[in-house]
């Protein structure tokens, strides 16, 4: 499409690439929305709201991560291959599909944040 910039190959692959960046971006976010969080019911300081919010999340983005570009992998590499445009319905379909299967991947590691106290029940 024109006018869209892709990001630099990574390991030859734009996907790999796109998983980097996803990652960097979701867990920053993680880490700044749990910091929001932690620092009013905990009525902690700043540093150790920062460490709180990285202890609480970081864990959790990984085990997310790892179900939704296990998903991402799947339908874009091996089901779609050479891989479906960013523009077309499945796409979309396919990525809510991974989102689910983040979700599973991270649930016990959500479940034992929060039996450990890193997070609160929600």
């Amino acid at each position: 499409m024109a006018g869209i910039r892709h990001l630099a190959p990574l390991a030859g692959k734009a996907l790999y690439a796109d998983f980097a960046l996803d990652f960097a971006f979701a867990w920053i976010l993680g880490v700044v929305f749990q910091y929001f969080t932690i620092v009013p019911m905990r009525d902690i300081g700043r540093l150790k709201g920062i460490w709180a919010a990285i202890r609480a999340d970081t864990l959790s983005i990984i085990a997310f991560q790892i179900g939704l570009f296990l998903g991402m992998w799947l339908y874009q590499e091996v089901i779609f291959s050479p891989g479906l445009p960013k523009t077309s319905a499945t796409y979309w379909m396919m990525m809510q599909l991974s989102m689910v299967l983040g979700f599973f991947t991270a649930w016990p590691v959500n479940a034992w944040l929060v039996r450990v106290g890193w997070k609160e029940k929600m």
